[in-house]
């Protein structure tokens, strides 16, 4: 049975080169692949199941999804394949492969005389690095084109210029011979190194039109054997051309964001870059942005991403400018100590990097937000609920609450997996002292219902709670006190995606239903999303709306500290005078005692 749900989702798998991961039902990638056709290679695993051998019998046996990345070529696809295994160490790969095994060219550039070397692995020595290259084969083409066409010096020797006739690399062609003053000094030599580097940075562009003309030239003038030469030297400019844009040039730490939008559905999806190596990526959905721009879009989603975040890179590379970029950057560089660099890439490596992310966000908005794969969706839920007929209407609620703030709730349809905005609901929760989910539930799960059984509004096919079984007790308690137990209803857990239903003592892991799981992560999604911002909008009003505006002395910036140390009116006239004065000091902290004193 797992074999039929994982050949559901290989025929969905594109025809693109590419990585791709068999996961467990944790999440966890147990085998990672490439291919030049990924959903060719996948299914090429799955057919013949009797006739494999016991390690992939057995991986297939506990394999419940499949991811998956696409890249550019196959080579780039065998980069990242070496970068996932050793980030991820799935156990039923063969050989766990080290970056070492793949080579890269350093040029020396700490010497008076830079000189290029082959070396497998890179570190953090100051030098510059190029590749990692795959195969090795073009990491040594585009070491001699840079000996032949730049001069740069292939030996170790210690170069001051005095010697008196050049060594054998200078009569093969393969150096400027910058041992002999005469023949290239330092200055002419330095300049050679700088085009090698931006030959080997991947800007050959203009280096490839220039080899085109000298061949057509050579050949005019029947000077065939230097035609033929600068027919190898652009047949190689042009092969290492195919920029092999999942692992960088440098060592460097980046994040890479791209958005592919339809209508208000939103795919963003984020490449982790570290070392110079796409160690992972990440996803995320957005069902109904209609009112919010791209760019107001991504800059709020930045400062939720990186808020609290241990450890975020240097650079950040955007697709477009996003709103109010210059305030997150400095609020960026605040939260990391060091230097942060948002910026839109204009050419070069980041930006064909970037293009790649972009391709994988387009894939993943037609992944989720596929008709038939919903329609699939629905058909698992039936068979997992025993209902009469496939679920066209889910309803979600959604708690939403801080600490010192009160809590809210929403409710949300998708009717066939689109919002339908006529069945959404917020609720501002009454009579709960403090956090307390499952009253909260209750009382949303009341409050709409009494409506429903009024016959104000239509039941849903499907009710889901955001949570976990305490939350479905909670919610089953209220219809059955309505009357309403016939009503279906599940709780989705975040941790493993696990499915609850009212009559069942065991949650279902949705990770082996895939089509279920993307349908009802979609909904619950949006009820979030919805609950957040009504209690953002509350919180905001609640700032802008207080009290503390009547207080002499107390204006906005006051005010908003305040009420951020202390979280509410209730609390300010609970604190004494010394905290207040910690806050606003002791003048404003008297009046402010005096004021709301004398208002209770």
């Amino acid at each position: 049975m797992p074999t039929d749900t994982l050949r559901m989702i290989a025929a969905k798998l594109p025809t693109s080169a590419g990585v791709y991961l068999f996961k467990d039902e944790k999440g966890r990638a147990i085998y990672v692949g490439k291919a030049k056709s990924i959903r060719d290679r996948v299914r090429s695993h799955l057919s013949g199941v009797r006739t494999l051998g016991p390690k992939q019998e057995a991986m297939l046996g506990e394999a419940v999804d499949i991811d998956f990345i696409v890249t550019d070529t196959d080579l780039e696809a065998l980069a990242l394949e070496n970068s996932l295994i050793k980030q991820n160490k799935p156990r039923f790969n063969v050989l766990l492969r080290d970056d070492k095994n793949y080579p890269y060219l350093r040029m020396v550039v700490s010497e008076r005389f830079p000189r290029l070397q082959y070396v497998r692995g890179a570190k953090n020595d100051g030098e510059k690095y190029f590749g990692p290259y795959a195969p090795a084969s073009t990491a040594h083409m585009t070491q001699l084109l840079a000996y032949r066409y730049f001069g740069v010096r292939p030996c170790n020797i210690d170069i001051d210029g005095s010697w008196e006739r050049p060594c054998l690399y200078y009569d093969i062609g393969e150096c400027a011979g910058p041992c002999v003053e005469t023949l290239c000094d330092e200055t002419d030599y330095r300049q050679r190194v700088e085009e090698a580097l931006l030959f080997l940075d991947g800007r050959g562009a203009d280096l490839g039109a220039d080899l085109e003309v000298k061949m057509n030239e050579s050949a005019a003038a029947q000077e065939y054997e230097r035609a033929a030469h600068y027919r190898d030297l652009l047949s190689t400019v042009r092969l290492t051309a195919r920029d092999q844009k999942i692992a960088s040039t440098g060592l460097h730490d980046r994040d890479l964001f791209a958005i592919h939008r339809v209508g208000d559905r939103v795919a963003l999806q984020v490449f982790l870059m570290r070392r110079g190596i796409v160690v992972d990526r990440k996803e995320f959905f957005w069902d109904s942005v209609s009112e919010t721009d791209d760019r107001e879009l991504l800059a709020s989603f930045l400062q939720q991403y990186y808020h609290g975040e241990q450890y975020f890179p240097p650079d950040v590379c955007v697709p477009f400018e996003i709103a109010e970029q210059a305030t997150i950057e400095a609020w960026l560089r605040q939260q990391r100590g060091g230097a942060v660099h948002i910026f839109v890439p204009q050419r070069g490596e980041k930006k064909r990097l970037l293009e790649l992310v972009a391709n994988n966000a387009e894939l993943a908005f037609a992944g989720r937000y596929d008709r038939s794969s919903d329609e699939a969706g629905a058909r698992v839920l039936q068979e997992l609920r025993d209902l009469s007929s496939p679920p066209e209407t889910i309803e979600c609620v959604d708690i939403s609450s801080t600490q010192r703030d009160e809590m809210v709730a929403a409710l949300v349809r998708l009717r066939v997996g689109q919002p339908d905005k006529s069945g959404y609901k917020r609720f501002k929760l009454r009579g709960l002292d403090g956090p307390d989910d499952y009253r909260a539930i209750a009382q949303v799960v009341r409050r709409h219902f009494k409506r429903v059984v009024a016959g104000e509004r239509q039941p849903p096919d499907l009710l889901l709670i955001d949570g976990g079984r305490g939350q479905l007790n909670a919610a089953r308690r209220e219809l059955d006190q309505l009357g309403v137990s016939a009503q279906p209803v599940g709780a989705l857990a975040k941790e493993q995606e696990t499915l609850y239903f009212g009559d069942a003592g065991l949650g279902v892991p949705l990770v082996r239903h895939p089509e279920a799981m993307r349908l009802l992560q979609r909904v619950r999604d949006e009820a979030h999303r919805f609950a957040i911002t009504y209690h953002r909008n509350l919180r905001q009003k609640r700032l802008r709306e207080s009290v503390l505006d009547d207080i002499p002395g107390v204006g906005p910036k006051r005010k908003f500290e305040l009420l951020r140390r202390f979280g509410s009116v209730k609390k300010i006239r609970q604190a004494d005078e010394t905290e207040l004065a910690a806050a606003v000091g002791p003048k404003t902290a008297r009046r402010v005692r005096a004021f709301l004193g004398a208002s209770e």
